[in-house]
Formats: C-alpha cells, sequence, structure tokens
C-alpha cells in the first residue's frame, strides 16, 4: 500500500510540473537582426513547461512550432531603424525579452577614426561605426570584422616590407574608407634605404628656372635634397659667378620618414 501511495504521488508531482507554467524560458539568441529586405529567422527556445507570447512589434509576424519560435518580416519601407521586443512568459514572474531589429536604407556612415597604424609585430584595432543602414566591409590587406556597431581590424605580425592598405565599408549608396598601414622589417616604397628620388627635382639635384630676357634662365641647386645656390646660363662671366652646388638628388622617405622600415 505505501508503494502504491509513493508511485501516486510521483505521477501527480510529474503532472504538476509538466503541466504548469514553465520555470524558466531559456533561448538560443538573445537578439534578432533583419535586413531592410525583411525574411524568416527562428530561436530555439528550451524549457521545463508551458509558456505563452504576450507581446510582438505589429511589423513581426509570429508563429511556434514546437519548442521554435518563427519571427517573419516584411521589407522596410519606413525610412527609419526599426526596434522591438518580443516577450516570452512562463510561470508566475518567468519572463524573458529577445531584442528585434530590422535595418533601413544607410543614410550615412561615419567611423571613429579614419586611419590605424600597426607595429610590425602585429595587434587588432576597434573602431566605432556610426550608421543608420546594414553595411558591407571589404579589405584584401588586412583581417576584419563587423559586429554591432564596432568593426575589428587584425594584421598578423609582418616580416616583409611595410603593408599598405584600405578598409571600405559600404551601404545602399554610401561610403567610408579607413586607411590602414603596417610597419615591416623593409619599407617598400623605399626598399629600406630611407631615401627616395626627390619630388622636386626628380632626382637631378638641380631643376632650371627661365627668363624673359637675359641671361635667359638659370639651373638652381635643389634646396630640398640638399642643394645650394644657381648658375645663370648666359652673360659675360657667368660660370666664374656660380654658386650651383646640386643636390643629391634623393630625399628621406615620406612613408617610413627615413628609417628604411
Amino acid at each position: 500500500m505505501k508503494k502504491l501511495f509513493n508511485f501516486i504521488s510521483v505521477v501527480a508531482l510529474l503532472a504538476f510540473f509538466s503541466c504548469g507554467g514553465a520555470t524558466f524560458i531559456t533561448p538560443d539568441k538573445n537578439s534578432v537582426d533583419f535586413a531592410i529586405e525583411g525574411g524568416e529567422q527562428t530561436v530555439n527556445i528550451s524549457t521545463d513547461g508551458t509558456w505563452e507570447l504576450m507581446t510582438s512589434p505589429d511589423w513581426v509576424q509570429t508563429e511556434v512550432k514546437d519548442s521554435v519560435l518563427v519571427l517573419k518580416t516584411t521589407r522596410n519601407e519606413t525610412g527609419a531603424v526599426r526596434k522591438g521586443d518580443v516577450v516570452l512568459k512562463g510561470k508566475e514572474d518567468v519572463e524573458i525579452t529577445i531584442k528585434v531589429t530590422q535595418a533601413t536604407k544607410c543614410t550615412h556612415i561615419t567611423p571613429s577614426n579614419d586611419k590605424l597604424a600597426f607595429e610590425k609585430e602585429g595587434g587588432t584595432e576597434t573602431v566605432d561605426i556610426d550608421t543608420d543602414g546594414e553595411i558591407q566591409v571589404k579589405s584584401e590587406a588586412f583581417e576584419t570584422s563587423y559586429e554591432n556597431g564596432v568593426l575589428t581590424v587584425t594584421a598578423p605580425a609582418n616580416d616583409g616590407g611595410a603593408k599598405y592598405g584600405d578598409v571600405v565599408l559600404t551601404g545602399d549608396d554610401q561610403m567610408a574608407v579607413i586607411h590602414v598601414s603596417q610597419k615591416g622589417n623593409i619599407c617598400s616604397k623605399c626598399g629600406g634605404s630611407g631615401k627616395v628620388r626627390c619630388s622636386r627635382c626628380g632626382g637631378r639635384g638641380s631643376y632650371d628656372q627661365h627668363f624673359d630676357g637675359p641671361p635667359f634662365g638659370a639651373t638652381n641647386g635643389c634646396t630640398r635634397c640638399g642643394g645650394s645656390g644657381s648658375e645663370a646660363w648666359a652673360g659675360q662671366g657667368a660660370a666664374d659667378r656660380s654658386t650651383l652646388r646640386r643636390g643629391s638628388g634623393r630625399m628621406r622617405c615620406p612613408s617610413c620618414g627615413g628609417q628604411g622600415h
């Protein structure tokens, strides 16, 4: 008789928990993001009892299939980002909220920083992105990821020459560019010498200056690459009065600052 009583008690206890409201509701995601085009997404629900859908935004269609919550949206034509909550309720004060957002047409992309510089050892940098739409990220030289308004740029260790590249952010007809550089063992612009051809004289060490009348011109030493003085082209004793000293035709590399790496 005692065994029968214990069996009935266990069955009654199981029935109480199985038929009552859920004491916990655990979704496999706490937020759902839709693109401007809309679509369908699912949320798997883990629970120990019954639960009900309390509220949801009027622009979100909901459906429950077994332990799966199905969310559907149409294209967002409002011109603004949609935001709302889907609330599920179980027993008494057991309640959870799933955040739902839907993008709109992108009208601006504003990064908090448009230049990143890495040492040759590499590293990771983050940039906050202010935007009101869905954006795509592209970079050929560096690793990138984008989530919840934060762009992450990663540069592995660089044993070669200095690296330069852009991270391009696009959304609809908007675009933003972040310039990224990384030091290397050898500067790719100067080949490690720290010097490049002078941008003023083209490597000659001097440049010509023309006049309307005699002596019709002069050759001047390029001061940018170390030259000085001048020499007139014509006139008695012009060569004797020459103060021309040609420059080296080379100048400090603007990319590495003359360091060669």
